[in-house]
């Protein structure tokens, strides 16, 4: 292992650790590896912590693998990499702010907006926007008619300027770009007013904080001196300027990246990040490298990636390279082979299940999963109709981005169910007169409910039954989302619940009623909806149907994708190209062969689009369709392993020709799989890499949760059903919330007096959020039972308040098989001696089983901030807010008791990485509040 296993390029990459380093990586080329053994040597060798380190990755999955592939390699050492930081740009970000939220503009509590929850949000402000001058000019000459579309393409602006951090001034030309600016002050202010950050105001929110507190950037800058960035031609304008603001002290910057897949223009990113590098430092101060041996692909595969990124003139907009394969994957042998028709998308279906069926039954395959298809998009019709066809002849697909989501029989059944339970459905969603394609959905869907209830008295009767409890409604405080959690005890969809696994493909149906849950808690948080009465059954009923889920079926939902595994056993994978980026499969078939680059723009966005470049564009404006699409493909081609097949419906008309001039090129060059040259025999087919990522678990939210119940751990943490808090969890995070208050502007501020007044004015604006957030609400006594024990700490409290050093800490340990995770409320120093306290809302429990969970999870926090600080912590302490008298409960921490818990850990996460859920026996106490108990009981 080590740096002996690198080849010379590789090593040059790893030990060039000071000053600014430019990685170009191919594809195959070892990047991974390379910067793993990069981390060992500065760790190891040069001795530089690990708290002054930070990479940055594409997704959260590189970030995973990484942590992994690092700690794998320290394993035997004392070396402890909890301090680094490494997670894509946006958790970086949003660390940054959490550290330093006495001067961010966010509350603490703060949501993050997906990007469909960004949709809704600028939706349903839509009558702002209306009321900013120039709106009616801006959207003059453009096709959106509806406001939902109108707020999409708002979303798009308004992303393009947080992510390119444009000086709004530049908008002030004209009526419609005004507009613009003025919109987006006012986008801005709304997400202030509900504490809330879009995925791009996150990063511009943590470069406000670093650019704009000289002493907050110097600490950061003293923390992070050495900067890793992987995929660095797909980082936009703020994030470049995120890295050069904390990394440009120490200049110990390096990129690693491949122009060739630059493939995320559409997301704000920019290829100039990557090619303008180098020139940001003087002369020859940074270094260049280039990894160009590519130990993925056989030589065939390379030669043909190479042919195709050198078929066009790049006027110097590329990094120039070479590569080539490693010596034992040079082969005379053909890699490259074309699988197509002529004008018969039938036979083209034949053909492709044909080849997959023929390759499993000589033993090529062992699995279907060793063949993925990739495409521009999985949406498209005849996409969509080759995944019906393969499944019809027992092939199985694992398609999740091909807008399936609603077709799905579970999906359709609860909508149906919830048309024909809510009232008056007749003039609240089936109005007369309005046709529509979601219209004719919801009517399938109820129709096959109807047919179903024929046939089943039982299931009949709950539906009459329910159905009339809401045409005669009375307060009973039950929402949408209660609602769903009763049917899926019935025994229609108890049918997609299965109890045992927790496959994909096996489960789909059980991953999909999650993410159905999932849409039902966000509607109801958009709506402000806690339940459902007499005076509001209708308008929800309407906006649920008539505008969320229409929108959300119109735009589409994706399945549920596992980060650790996207190519399922047993399944062929259908993939976009962009969701293919950074894996690699052993067959490939690119399809989509009919696409050019899309020169279509909007006549009237030019303009807009001109203000977005600071001076010209970096790229000639007519060649930047032609760019992208030549680097998507480029990286399509490159995931291959043993096979890259081409495949289309060869097409050759006056109206269109497939396949299209782009690949017509090179495709008339590819022999056919049928050709005797192609020697099907000397193919070697690779096994599918199993992911090597491990994951985290914490005490609380993982461990306890999984003793309670490991059937409730399996669908909340694993199908990811929404949950539900109670009154008790709401009361118990306001009273946490604001004691966390108190404890960080102690440590902040230095000073141990705080004006009551601000405490209570802490208290009540935590609750405001926590009830927008949460829809729920205490009554008075409630709220002053809780303030007065925020109050009561703070007096109580002092004599440790002195001695706080940090609260909220987060730290976590890398273990063998896992990382273990947690979040200390406050660590106290006194003498030289480290204390770590734990708050409880609510009295000393006399529970023995609720008690020794409260030690244990001290004994974890413990044992995690002792392998942080490389000292021994001999004291934690339990602080019950309820208990006015005695708060403090002081325990010893004592190692054999330590290491005895720490077994239990082990046991724990083996039995749920075994996926071991089995369901215990129901106790009807501590089931009556959870989600689930209707299934259960």
């Amino acid at each position: 292992m080590g740096l002996s296993l690198l080849n010379e390029n590789q090593k040059k990459a790893a030990t060039t650790v000071f000053g600014p380093l430019l990685i170009i990586a191919g594809p195959g080329s070892g990047k991974t590896r390379t910067l793993v053994e990069r981390v060992v040597y500065m760790i190891k060798e040069l001795n530089i912590h690990p708290k002054n380190i930070m990479i940055t990755t594409f997704t959260e999955r590189a970030a995973k693998e990484l942590i992994t592939r690092v700690s794998n390699r320290l394993i035997g050492t004392d070396i402890n990499i909890s301090e680094m930081y490494i997670g894509t740009i946006h958790s970086i970000c949003l660390k940054i702010i959490e550290e330093n939220m006495q001067k961010s503009i966010m509350s603490k509590g703060f949501t993050v907006l997906e990007n469909i929850e960004q949709k809704f949000f600028i939706f349903s402000k839509f009558n702002e926007f209306k009321k900013v001058d120039g709106f009616e000019d801006f959207f003059e000459g453009k096709y959106f008619p509806t406001s939902w579309k109108k707020s999409g393409n708002l979303q798009k602006w308004f992303n393009r300027i947080s992510e390119e951090g444009i000086d709004l001034s530049k908008f002030l030309k004209n009526k419609k770009t005004a507009f613009l600016a003025q919109g987006y002050i006012k986008y801005r202010e709304l997400l202030k007013q509900e504490n809330t950050l879009d995925f791009s105001t996150i990063q511009l929110e943590a470069y406000r904080i670093l650019k704009e507190n000289p002493i907050i950037l110097e600490n950061t800058r003293e923390k992070i001196k050495f900067i890793m960035v992987d995929e660095y031609q797909d980082t936009n304008s703020i994030q470049e300027k995120i890295i050069f603001l904390i990394g440009e002290k120490h200049k110990n910057i390096c990129v690693v990246g491949d122009d060739d897949q630059g493939i995320y223009r559409f997301r704000g990113a920019t290829i100039k990040n990557i090619l303008e590098f180098s020139k940001k430092f003087n002369n020859s101060e940074c270094e260049i490298v280039t990894l160009n041996t590519n130990y993925r692909s056989e030589s065939g595969i390379v030669d043909f990636c190479n042919k195709w990124i050198d078929s066009l003139n790049w006027e110097g907009y590329r990094h120039s390279k070479k590569i080539e394969a490693t010596e034992s994957k040079q082969s005379k042998n053909i890699s490259v082979v074309k699988l197509s028709v002529k004008n018969s998308e039938r036979e083209w279906a034949e053909r492709i299940y044909r080849f997959i069926v023929y390759m499993k039954r000589i033993g090529k395959i062992d699995d279907y999963n060793q063949i993925a298809f990739l495409f521009r998009s999985v949406r498209d019709k005849r996409i969509v109709s080759l995944i019906h066809y393969l499944e019809s002849k027992g092939i199985s697909v694992y398609s999740p981005r091909s807008n399936l989501f609603f077709y799905r029989e579970e999906i359709i059944k609860v909508i149906g169910i919830l048309l024909y339970v809510f009232p008056r459905v007749d003039s609240t969603v089936f109005k007369e007169g309005v046709k529509s394609e979601t219209l004719d959905y919801y009517k399938y869907c109820l129709k096959k409910i109807e047919k179903e209830l024929l046939q089943d008295d039982e299931f009949k009767a709950w539906l009459e039954s329910k159905k009339a409890s809401y045409e005669n409604m009375v307060d009973n405080g039950e929402s949408v989302l209660d609602l769903f959690y009763e049917l899926i005890s019935l025994n229609t969809l108890k049918l997609h619940l299965k109890e045992e696994g927790i496959e994909i493909l096996s489960e789909r149906s059980s991953y999909n009623l999650g993410i159905f849950s999932q849409i039902l808690e966000k509607f109801e948080k958009l709506c402000g909806i806690s339940e459902l009465n007499n005076e509001n059954i209708d308008k929800v009923v309407g906006y649920l149907f008539n505008m969320h889920l229409k929108f959300l079926k119109e735009g589409g939902i994706d399945e549920f994708e596992d980060e650790k595994d996207f190519t399922p056993k047993g399944a062929v994978s259908f993939l976009t190209i962009h969701q293919s980026k950074g894996l690699e499969f052993p067959i490939v078939i690119v399809g989509s062969l009919d696409s050019v680059p899309d020169r279509k723009e909007m006549e009237t966005e030019k303009d807009i689009e001109k203000i977005f470049y600071w001076e010209q564009p970096y790229e000639p404006d007519y060649r930047i369709k032609e760019f992208d699409f030549w680097r998507l493909f480029y990286t399509a081609f490159s995931r291959a392993q043993n096979l890259l097949v081409l495949s289309c419906v060869e097409m050759n008309s006056s109206k269109k020709e497939v396949p299209s001039l782009p690949f017509k090129r090179i495709y008339d060059d590819i022999v056919d799989i049928s050709q005797e040259d192609f020697q099907m025999k000397n193919l070697f087919v690779d096994d599918v890499k199993i992911a090597n990522v491990k994951d985290k678990y914490s005490f609380t939210s993982h461990i306890l949760n999984y003793k309670q119940c490991p059937f409730r751990y399996k669908m909340n943490k694993i199908f990811k059903f929404q949950g539900k808090n109670g009154k008790d969890t709401f009361f118990g995070t306001l009273v946490h919330q604001t004691i966390e208050n108190i404890n960080k502007d102690v440590i902040f501020s230095k000073k141990i007096d705080i004006d009551i007044f601000k405490i209570e004015e802490w208290y009540y604006e935590n609750y405001e959020i926590l009830k927008k957030n949460e829809r729920i609400t205490l009554d008075e006594e409630s709220l002053k039972l809780g303030l007065n024990q925020v109050l009561d700490y703070f007096k109580n409290g002092k004599e440790f308040l002195r001695n706080a050093i940090a609260a909220e800490e987060q730290v976590f340990l890398i273990r063998e098989n896992y990382i273990i995770e947690g979040k200390i409320d406050l660590i106290v120093k006194e003498n030289d001696e480290y204390k770590v306290i734990d708050f409880k809302t609510g009295n000393f429990h006399k529970d023995l089983t609720v008690e020794k969970n409260h030690r244990k999870q001290l004994e974890i926090y413990s044992y995690l901030l002792s392998k942080k600080l490389g000292v021994e912590i001999k004291t934690g302490i339990l602080y019950y807010t309820k208990n006015i008298e005695n708060p403090m409960v002081e325990i010893d921490i004592d190692q054999s008791s330590v290491n005895k818990t720490l077994m239990e850990f082990d046991k724990s996460i083996e039995k749920i990485e075994a996926k071991n859920f089995e369901k215990i026996n129901s106790d009807s106490k501590k089931c009556e509040k959870c989600e689930f108990r209707h299934y259960c009981l």
